[in-house]
């Protein structure tokens, strides 16, 4: 049975004229081919503008497939989105081409959408107060929260919305709860290696190096050909050197190499630059993942002293 996206039809209503704008209903022949879910909605709403034009629906006549996606939509920051062969919903960003599997499937995802950017927008399409933080672009933490949950009651099992909630989670001091969201989240996307690094981080975080080095090991083995495979490897070389177990070290990093060849140098550029700006913390962090790759190097010995120095 096609939906018919009541959820979706009541929280528009709630927003005045103009934050929304819905297109009139797609003739049957312009869906002809159209995954279901996303069909049943053109047949509604041919094409759509929400929250003003923080993401957009293209009509049918726009809606393009590029090898197994069928790409229907754009965010405001030039994100595509896309469903993919089974159905989920993807937001591949612009600048990266990283690919985050936003919703389940099309009606839960739109859905879930509207929902929750509720938390961000008045009635007007005005963004609330106190939403950001000092940067003015990073969503605070607890706002964070409330936007994911939302999502996530009416997707569950949405992996990028547990990913983001597990994250503010995390900074709002919540890590046990963040760690169980983690691991719940790999074991049904074991191909998602942002939340193994998460998982890493909040171990390595908490001490727990053997945890972290499985973890790290983890993110670079869940897509070995994902052009940060190499980074999260570099991690867990980092956690295999100061759990002082060198075969370990020497065996991440030389995956890390494999993977990322140009890697040791990179981070060592980072550090000096990071050191240079007065960001001792993230230098350091640099500076001892080169030393991880390369700890014989004597360019990558002094940075990782004066950042030391300077934490």
């Amino acid at each position: 049975m096609a939906p018919f996206f009541e959820r979706f039809r009541s929280e528009v209503a709630r927003y005045a004229e103009g934050v929304h704008r819905l297109g009139e209903p797609a003739p049957a022949t312009a869906v002809a081919g159209l995954p279901g879910e996303l069909a049943a909605f053109l047949r509604s709403w041919n094409g759509a503008d929400l929250f003003i034009d923080a993401l957009s629906i293209h009509d049918a006549a726009g809606v393009e497939r590029d090898g197994d996606l069928v790409v229907f939509g754009a965010t405001a920051a030039g994100d595509w989105l896309a469903l993919d062969a089974g159905g989920a919903v993807l937001r591949i960003e612009e600048d990266t081409g990283e690919a985050l599997v936003e919703g389940t499937s099309f009606a839960r995802w739109i859905e879930g959408f509207i929902v929750a950017e509720g938390v961000l927008y008045d009635r007007e399409g005005d963004f609330r107060e106190e939403l950001f933080d000092d940067s003015g672009e990073e969503l605070l933490p607890a706002v964070s929260e409330r936007r994911e949950r939302k999502a996530l009651k009416v997707d569950p099992g949405a992996p990028a919305p547990t990913w983001r909630l597990a994250r503010a989670l995390a900074r709002l001091g919540h890590e046990g709860k963040a760690v169980a969201l983690l691991r719940e989240l790999t074991a049904r996307a074991p191909r998602f290696g942002w939340a193994w690094f998460d998982l890493g981080r909040l171990a390595r975080g908490a001490g727990r190096l053997d945890d972290a080095e499985a973890a790290f090991a983890a993110a670079a083995e869940a897509d070995p050909a994902y052009e940060h495979a190499g980074y999260f490897a570099a991690h867990a070389a980092r956690v295999a050197a100061e759990r002082g177990d060198e075969a370990a070290r020497a065996g991440h990093a030389a995956r890390a190499v494999a993977l990322d060849p140009g890697l040791a140098r990179a981070q060592r550029s980072a550090a000096a630059s990071l050191l240079d700006e007065g960001q001792s913390a993230d230098a350091l962090e640099a500076a001892e993942i080169a030393a991880a790759l390369a700890p014989r190097d004597l360019a990558v010995k002094d940075l990782l002293a004066r950042a030391r120095a300077a934490e």
